[in-house]
């Protein structure tokens, strides 16, 4: 589930193991704060904010594309493509 303000996506876990090596990448013209790899345990949420100076048209941008990367626990690692505007 994600929920969206000003510049700024929660992510709420809804799966049912923890998610591991959590991060995101950002393609567009906006700023990421430092995406550290961590855990995420079902029902906790994470938050991530565009920034910068271009950060209000990266989140207008039709084409910025936010991306959650994560690993399972038997090693899969899994994408999810979130779209910022």
């Amino acid at each position: 589930m994600a929920r969206r303000g000003l510049g700024v996506i929660e992510i709420e876990h809804r799966g049912s193991e923890p998610a591991h090596s959590v991060r995101f990448a950002l393609s567009g013209a906006g700023i990421l704060g430092l995406s550290l790899p961590c855990i995420v345990h079902p029902g906790e949420r994470i938050r991530v904010a565009v920034r910068g100076a271009q950060a209000e048209s990266a989140v207008a941008a039709h084409d910025a594309m936010l991306v959650l990367r994560w690993f399972q626990s038997d090693g899969t690692e899994l994408l999810w493509p979130i779209p910022v505007e």
